[in-house]
């Protein structure tokens, strides 16, 4: 048991608000992971249906109160959603880089191939005069005609190197050898930093598909490179992986302002409605090429104005739930009261129960609230202790209710300090307070037909 006391209150309102704030940051991070897996035709409809159904889940726990569990998921979620995304492009890249190289080497095998036969006066077949400008499909059977051409100039020659013999065994094989193979033993005079300019494209790749505009931006210089071969070469390689590095942290750096802004503004919407003016803004940073100070600048604005309208039916949700859970126990509460706490700070409530006491309640809801048995002056004994140990040991039972009650709605009433029953001497208060209280009293009135 205990008298005066500091106690905090979360009602069920507030965790609802809290835990739509965090869906609404959940949503946003999906629509991210959609749009650029759809751009970069990384995902298809049963990969968005089953994050989707991770959106759902959370729904799922919002409607069963599971507040607590809500805010430990969606964390990890939005994690989730980031690190697959993260490995679905890096897989892409890794992808396209093998592609690329298949390509690059069934071109030098192809210039390797068209070289060897016109050593020996073969004619080529014609893909192999132009191999960069060939399909892929084609390029490869000009080449397997290339090796079969080969192969029988080899077996026609006369007294044939060991090394030729080895050749024209393999080539016989199926009449192919593969390309790894054939490239081993070709020179290449262009292969300089090739592993760099593989690193480069691989980064290229991914910028592209993190941000398009700013990849393209990079074509002209990564193809420029690409043809020099000059002693600067690798000075170019890595003036242009530096700049690539710097692109890819700003277009991450811009998305994430992207989906900030979407979560936040997704917030107020849940709790306030439309909100024209700032929707406006939203809509026109999106069709202009904003810096992302901006972006973050009208975050800001947005957040402050979620946060504000938050705080607001926090506080009223707050009071009312107090209010409303003390007149069930007895406790005089009239219209007005709500405002007077505003106003005053404090609001006293009579106890139908003990008439000479009531209990005093100031302080900000959103912060911490304090608590306490105050007795009428003028109404019976002034040094009364007994008495007042009786009122404060009776308000401790309703304070248990009061506890009670609020869980019972899903919400939480702590208790931050307590002093024991009898500790401080029971605060007196002016007897015209509880003359006023007489009149228009809702005590025990409905819940849901009470207006406070």
């Amino acid at each position: 048991m205990s008298g005066p006391k500091v106690v905090r209150i979360v009602t069920r309102e507030e965790l609802i608000a809290i835990c739509e704030g965090h869906i609404a940051t959940l949503r946003a991070a999906l629509e991210q992971w959609q749009k650029v897996g759809l751009r970069n035709e990384l995902i298809d409809s049963e990969d968005i249906r089953l994050a989707e159904r991770r959106v759902a889940a959370m729904r799922d726990l919002l409607a069963a109160d599971s507040f607590a569990e809500i805010q430990k998921q969606v964390p990890q979620e939005i994690a989730y959603l980031k690190t697959d995304m993260s490995r679905r492009i890096e897989r892409a890249v890794e992808e396209k880089a093998q592609v690329r190289n298949e390509d690059r080497r069934r071109v030098r095998a192809a210039e390797a191939l068209g070289g060897a036969l016109a050593a020996k006066g073969i004619d080529a077949p014609a893909a192999l005069l132009s191999p960069g400008t060939q399909k892929a499909e084609d390029l490869q059977v000009a080449i397997a005609t290339a090796f079969k051409l080969l192969g029988s100039s080899l077996a026609e020659s006369d007294g044939p190197t060991e090394h030729q013999r080895q050749l024209a065994a393999k080539l016989t094989d199926d009449n192919r050898l593969t390309l790894a193979e054939w490239l081993a033993g070709q020179p290449d005079a262009k292969n300089n930093n090739a592993s760099d300019m593989l690193e480069l494209e691989r980064r290229l790749d991914e910028l592209q598909a993190l941000d398009p505009v700013r990849g393209q931006m990079f074509a002209v210089r990564h193809s420029q490179v690409s043809a020099d071969f000059s002693p600067r070469r690798s000075l170019l390689i890595d003036s242009l992986a530096t700049d690539i590095a710097k692109a890819r942290w700003d277009a991450i750096t811009e998305a994430n302002a992207w989906e900030e802004l979407d979560a936040v503004f997704a917030q107020l919407e849940a709790v306030s409605g439309l909100q024209p003016e700032l929707l406006s803004k939203v809509d026109g940073l999106r069709t202009s090429a904003p810096q992302v100070s901006e972006i973050k600048e009208l975050t800001s604005r947005v957040r402050e104005e979620a946060e504000r309208t938050m705080k607001v039916q926090a506080e009223m949700a707050k009071r009312r739930a107090v209010m409303e859970g003390l007149s069930e126990l007895g406790y005089a509460v009239k219209e007005g009261m709500q405002t007077a706490w505003v106003e005053n700070g404090r609001v006293v409530l009579k106890s139908s129960k003990s008439p000479q006491y009531g209990v005093e309640i100031g302080g900000d809801p959103n912060s911490n609230m304090q608590l306490r048995t105050v007795r009428f002056d003028g109404v019976g004994s002034a040094t009364d202790v007994a008495a007042d140990v009786a009122a404060e040991t009776e308000f401790c039972g309703d304070f248990s209710k009061l506890q009670a009650r609020v869980a019972a709605d899903g919400g939480e009433l702590l208790v931050v300090k307590a002093l024991g029953v009898g500790a401080t001497p029971v605060k007196r208060v002016a007897s015209e307070v509880r003359l006023e209280d007489v009149q228009k009293t809702v005590t025990n009135a409905p819940a849901a037909s009470r207006k406070l």
